[in-house]
């Protein structure tokens, strides 16, 4: 039996699911490796404590390099990718579990450890600019990463009270009024939360000739949506995403996309 895993924008800390897959490889004396793109081309390398993530819009462009590499193992994991990805990949004749892994989607490993990190990291700056009084309104964008509007960007910014900022111009104008209320209400600092899709400082320009305004930027990148410390919450999913993938590798299933509900995997 050949196994083979490889991750779609995925996560660092998926230690504990790499484990389960070595430790049933080692039992069934079998082969485990990790799939990785290089130089335009799927090379497969023994499996190790970590993975390096393939972007998506990869395997979509090469849809026809990952299938055929994909149908030459018994049993293969992908770690993250989205339902389109999910939809693509499905279609190699294999055997194939999707498990969530993506600190985008709210249902997913490494959410809620991204969650935090952002939160916490932009509580202080509140913390600093709160306790300054300006004669203008200072406005601190914070971009995450991705290209639609996730449940990261929308629970950070009701954590912090803020406001979600998409590309188009409706959404500029209602920023605009958003700060205006602000600013009337004595507030004199504001959150705005926008994706790579948004130019922060075409916002900015835009936002500046609406009224007058101190704005900066603040942008995060993968790395810094992740953390060595998981929360307790994806240590939970986690360990129930590590023996899910052991009981389907053990169970010959066929194709298979895991959900997350509470913390639980379906």
């Amino acid at each position: 039996m050949r196994i083979a895993v490889f991750g779609i924008d995925t996560i660092n800390e998926t230690r504990m699911i790499l484990a389960a897959i070595k430790a049933f490889a080692a039992e069934k004396n079998t082969e485990a490796s990790v799939l990785e793109w290089h130089s335009g081309t799927l090379q497969a390398e023994p499996l190790g404590e970590w993975i390096r993530s393939i972007p998506e819009k990869t395997v979509a462009e090469n849809k026809y390099d990952f299938l055929p590499v994909m149908e030459t193992y018994d049993a293969v994991l992908v770690l993250g990718g989205s339902d389109q990805a999910v939809q693509l990949l499905s279609q190699a004749k294999t055997n194939v579990l999707f498990l969530p892994v993506s600190y985008l989607g709210d249902h997913a490993l490494g959410y809620d450890t991204a969650l935090n990190e952002v939160v916490t990291n932009v509580l202080k700056v509140k913390d600093t600019i709160s306790s300054l009084l300006y004669m203008k309104q200072r406005v601190c964008c914070v971009q995450l990463p991705g290209q639609k509007v996730s449940g990261l960007m929308k629970e950070a910014a009701a954590a912090v009270d803020g406001f979600v900022v998409t590309a188009d111009e409706l959404s500029w104008q209602q920023a605009a009024e958003y700060l205006k209320e602000k600013d009337e209400k004595g507030i004199t600092y504001s959150f705005l939360i926008i994706n790579e899709s948004v130019a922060p400082q075409e916002l900015g320009a835009y936002l500046g000739e609406k009224m007058e305004l101190d704005f900066k930027e603040l942008i995060y990148d993968e790395s810094q949506c992740m953390s060595s410390r998981p929360t307790a919450a994806d240590r939970i999913i986690e360990k129930n995403l590590a023996r899910a993938a052991a009981e389907w590798l053990e169970s010959g299933a066929g194709t298979k996309q895991l959900v997350l509900m509470n913390k639980e995997v379906k």
